[in-house]
């Protein structure tokens, strides 16, 4: 499965999204900036912090709770971020295998499936923003990797829910 497909639900963002945040730039290193545009998007965006102490976004991606991760930050002053890791877990009942995690990863294009200690998987996806990238670049970037986290859900507890 290739996930480069059209996205329904990217027109009708884009017309959500007031011209002027849309065509602004998006950096890692204004999370709350990013932070107003995905609430602005729809996507419940909570700044916070991480354990580190770099920026943290709370959201919820195809149906799930997501953390949006900050890298590239400035050691000290936690400034300066370069990029962003969109990730979500996945806590089944059973661990998952190292194949089937592999598997994920090559279906979604880009994607990076890991397993916690107990086979839980986590689907990540990496943004580089640098010192800017279109706020519809952006945002096309996020509905796509929330649609793959939906279908991503439905691979992953399949099994489960007696659907293989």
């Amino acid at each position: 499965m290739n996930f480069s497909r059209a996205i329904p639900g990217a027109a009708a963002l884009a017309v959500a999204i007031p011209a002027a945040a849309s065509a602004q730039d998006v950096t890692a290193a204004d999370p709350q900036g990013m932070t107003e545009l995905l609430d602005m998007a729809g996507y419940e965006a909570e700044l916070g912090k991480d354990n580190a102490g770099d920026p943290m976004i709370t959201a919820e991606f195809g149906g799930r709770s997501a953390r949006v991760y900050f890298y590239g930050c400035d050691e000290e002053t936690k400034a300066g971020c370069d990029a962003v890791q969109l990730s979500v877990g996945f806590d089944r009942e059973d661990s998952w295998t190292a194949q089937e995690a592999i598997q994920l990863s090559k279906d979604f294009r880009f994607a990076a499936v890991s397993l916690d200690d107990e086979g839980d998987p986590y689907v990540t996806w990496d943004i580089v923003t640098g010192e800017g990238i279109p706020a519809k670049v952006f945002l096309r970037s996020i509905v796509l990797y929330s649609d793959m986290i939906s279908e991503a859900d439905r691979i992953i507890f399949a099994a489960e829910r007696g659907q293989e």
